[in-house]
Parts: structure tokens; sequence; C-alpha cells
């Protein structure tokens, strides 16, 4: 009977001990293991967010023709750029949740359909990259590509605004981006998978009246920065919107916390990287619109170039911030996240010295060319750290709407930046209407946007989160195939050893 257990308990012995499964290493580096529809898919998602980048980029250079073609003021020309970011925001956080609820490729193609409401498409494209690509090295370079394409778009902005400028009109920029809409609406079509359309959210209802509060709140109070300089800050006309603004986004956090389909579900807001996050890229988005909002009315008002010029002046930014973004996903692997950003926000406000130094006759080669440079080595980092750092702890079904939320925070940034940049400039501009009056101005807004970038860098001193995301260190969080074959050689030999053990003990 003993030899009977003894041999029973060996053939079990035997069975366990099994080789295990070799784990290949990857014969080509992983961005080039993306089979052919991710990579297409990749490409149509970054030609999404490059196009509203050309939006916003093209009619930056063309405010001071704008100006004078519709007669504004100059304390409204941050309007042209600013009334396209508020818009842009209400229908962001109706898109991220229209994605989760509906699919994120049926919003992603009616946003590109629809221009007129551009917007639905950036929080699902964002979310369709999140949902695609696996959490590790791959969505690291998936969304790297992706910020990619807003730096590409950037130049192109400009280059295309300068050139319709200077020969058929500036009108003509709104032309483009119909066609380029129409087209990227086929593509879409043909290459977004229908998995992507696949949503396992009940609860359908859009939370209408949050997107209402919200907006009408964030409107009201920027009217009154932007306002103030000119009618007072005392004034009833701009001190009466102030003070109904902050009560719509009090009514807002209120309804928001007690509906039971929020547009933007405070649970998102327990991840620290999140909210980090959110609070920085305000700060990034505020100096760079700022950046490229003064020094296109400089390079044109003040240096006296046309708008073709100053066009090309901006190819070395859109250009670097590429590089930049490429570059930092290498130093992932070596450096804190953190420490990155911070260094990147000490360069963006040295850039903005760098600015402040440009006066009438100066050349482009002395200040401008280098602050451009330094200020896209700078913003690479900031930028890229907190695409990333936003979706890492996300789940699937809330992707669509930490992407709005994040895109919102993104899009608010800049006229919250404006606001505060103009009200410096004018307030700092001679009444002599000289060009050194002028630069002057433009000058305070310089070191206004430096003063944000300190912000930016104590707010992520303080609340950036001291822990990378498994995605910025490019390793797998079971490690290398190395790793695992041993730990399961290990697990197997472990096993074996237990049960020898216990036939002995039989």
């Amino acid at each position: 009977m003993a030899d009977t257990d003894a041999s029973t308990i060996t053939s079990k012995v035997a069975t366990l001990q099994v080789d295990p499964q070799p784990i290949d290493k990857p014969a080509l580096p992983w961005y080039k293991k993306l089979d052919q529809s991710k990579g297409i898919l990749l490409f149509v998602i970054c030609m999404a967010q490059m196009l509203d980048i050309i939006n916003v980029a093209s009619v930056t250079i063309a405010l001071p023709s704008i100006l004078r073609d519709v007669h504004y003021e100059p304390n409204q020309l941050q309007w042209i750029v600013s009334s396209y970011a508020l818009t842009y925001s209400a229908f962001l956080l109706v898109g991220g949740r229209m994605g989760d609820l509906f699919g994120h490729r049926r919003i992603f193609l009616t946003g590109t359909s629809w221009f007129a409401i551009w917007s639905l498409n950036s929080p699902s494209a964002l979310a369709l990259l999140t949902t695609t690509y696996p959490l590790g090295p791959q969505r690291t370079f998936a969304l790297s590509m992706f910020g990619g394409a807003a730096c590409i778009g950037q130049t192109i902005g400009v280059l295309l605004g300068g050139v319709f400028d200077a020969t058929i009109g500036w009108y003509w920029i709104f032309y483009v981006t119909a066609i380029i809409s129409a087209i990227l609406f086929v593509a879409g079509y043909l290459v977004i998978s229908q998995i992507n359309n696949e949503t396992h959210v009940v609860d359908r209802r859009i939370d209408y009246t949050g997107v209402f509060l919200f907006m009408l709140g964030i409107i009201a109070v920027i009217y009154y920065l932007s306002e103030s300089t000119t009618l007072g800050w005392g004034s009833a006309k701009t001190l009466a919107p102030f003070l109904v603004g902050l009560v719509f986004l009090s009514l807002f956090v209120f309804w928001e916390n007690h509906i039971e389909y929020p547009i933007m579900p405070f649970r998102i807001w327990r991840s620290r990287r999140f909210l980090s996050s959110v609070i920085v890229i305000i700060c990034t988005t505020a100096t760079y619109n700022t950046m490229i909002f003064f020094t296109s009315l400089t390079f044109q008002n003040v240096l006296q170039y046309s708008p073709l010029i100053t066009a090309c002046c901006y190819i070395v930014h859109g250009v670097g911030l590429v590089i930049g973004l490429y570059t930092v996903t290498r130093l992932f692997k070596y450096m804190r996240t953190k420490f990155i950003m911070l260094i990147g926000w000490l360069l963006i406000i040295a850039s903005s010295v760098l600015f402040a130094q440009i006066v009438p006759g100066t050349t482009y080669w002395q200040f401008a060319f280098p602050a451009l440079i330094v200020n896209c080595i700078g913003l690479s980092p900031t930028w890229m750290c907190c695409q990333i750092n936003a979706v890492a702890d996300a789940d699937d079904e809330d992707q669509g709407v930490v992407g709005a939320v994040f895109n919102v925070a993104m899009q608010i940034g800049g006229p919250i930046g404006l606001a505060f940049a103009t009200i410096i400039s004018q307030s700092h501009q001679g009444v002599n209407g000289t060009l050194v009056d002028l630069m002057d101005g433009y000058r305070a807004a310089f070191y206004t946007f430096g003063v944000i970038g300190g912000v930016g860098w104590v707010l992520a001193a303080i609340f950036a989160s001291n822990r990378d995301p498994i995605e910025f260190s490019g390793k797998n969080p079971e490690g290398t195939g190395e790793d695992q074959l041993e730990k399961g050689a290990s697990a197997i030999e472990s096993s074996n050893t237990s049960v020898v053990e216990k036939s002995s003990e039989l």
C-alpha cells in the first residue's frame, strides 16, 4: 500500500515538473511591433489633435489683421482666442461623457463631421488612445505622438495663418480646416475599430445642467478679469458678472456632488496624479498661450515683421517641441517625472526673461530665437508629464471624462493666463502709442507669464506625485521576460520541493 501511495505521489511530482514556456525577447523595438491598424489609428487621432491646434495657432498669427478688419479694440483682441477656448471647453465635457456612454468611435466621428462643435472629438481621441494602447511603453509612445501632433499643428497653424493673411486672406484658415475635417471623418470611419464603440455604462443620461453652470461661471469670471482694466475693478458692469460667476461655479460643485449622473464625477479627483496634472496644465497653457499671443504682437507691431515672416519665426519652436517630446520619453527611464517637470518650469521662466529683453530695433536672433528654444525645451516635459499622468489611474469607463476634464483645464488655462497678462500689459503701456510704449506693455506681459511659470513650479513641487506610474518607467510591471521566466521556474521548483517533502513524510 505504501509503495502505491509513493508511486502516486511521484507521478504527481513528475506532472508538476514541466518546463516553463519561454518568453521570447522582441526582435524589434516595441514601437515597431504595433500592428498596422493601431499605427493608422494613432495617425488619425493625432491628426484630430493637430487640427485643433492649427485652428488656434493660425488665428493667433492673423490677430493684427483681424483687429484692423473687424475694428476691435486692443483689449478685446484676446476674446478672439478665448471665446473659442471657452466654447471648446463646454463641448469637451459633453463629448467626454457621451464618449463613455455611447462609444468613443461614434462620438469621434460625430465631432469630426460637425466641425462647428469640433471639440467633441478631443476627449474621445484621448480616450481612444488610452483604451487602445495598453499601460506601459506603448501608451507612453502613443501619448507622446499625440502631444507631438499638437506641436506640429502649432507650426503648421502659424505658417498657414501667415501665408493666408499675406495672400488670399485670413478667413481661408477656416475653409482649409473644414476640408481637413471632412477628410479626417472618412479616415476615422475606416480606421477606428467598432470595438471602441462598445460601452458598459448603463446610465446614459447626460448632465446638461452641470455643463451650463460650469460654462456660465467660467465665462463670467474671465470677463471680469479681462474688462476690469477698462471699466474698473469695482464697477458694477464687471463686479456683478464676477459675483454671478462665483455663484454659478459654487452651484456647479454642489450639483455635481449630488446628482446621480454627473458630467464631472468627483471620484476622478481622488487620484493625486490626476489632480496635480490638472493644476499644472492650467499654468502650462496659461504661459503657452500668453507667449504665443504676445510674441505674435511683438513680432508684427514692434519688430515690424510681416505675418509671413512672423509665422516663420515659430518654426524653430514647433520643431523643438517635437524633438523635446521624443527626448523626454527617453529621460523617463532615468529620472523621476516630478524632477523633469520642475526643470521644465525653470526653463519656461528663463524664456520669459529673454522675451522681455526685446526692444524696438533688435533682431530676431538676439533674444527671440534663444527664448523660443529655451521655451520649447521647458514646455516639452511639463506638457508630456501632465498628459500621461492625467490618465494613468483612470478606469476604462472614466477615460472619456478624464480626458475631457484634462482638456477643459488646458483650454481654460489659456484664457485665464491671457486675461491676467492683458491686464498687466495695458496697465504698463505708454499713452503715446510709440513702439517703445507698446513694448513696455508687452514686456510686462512676458514677465507675467514668467510669474505664472513660477506659480506652476511651486504647485508642481507641492502637488505632483513623487511616485511614477508604470508607463513612465517604460518597464513591464511584472518585470522583463527573463524576470518572469525566473519567477515561473522558481515557483514550480518551490512547488515541486513542497510536494517531495510531503511525500517523504508519507
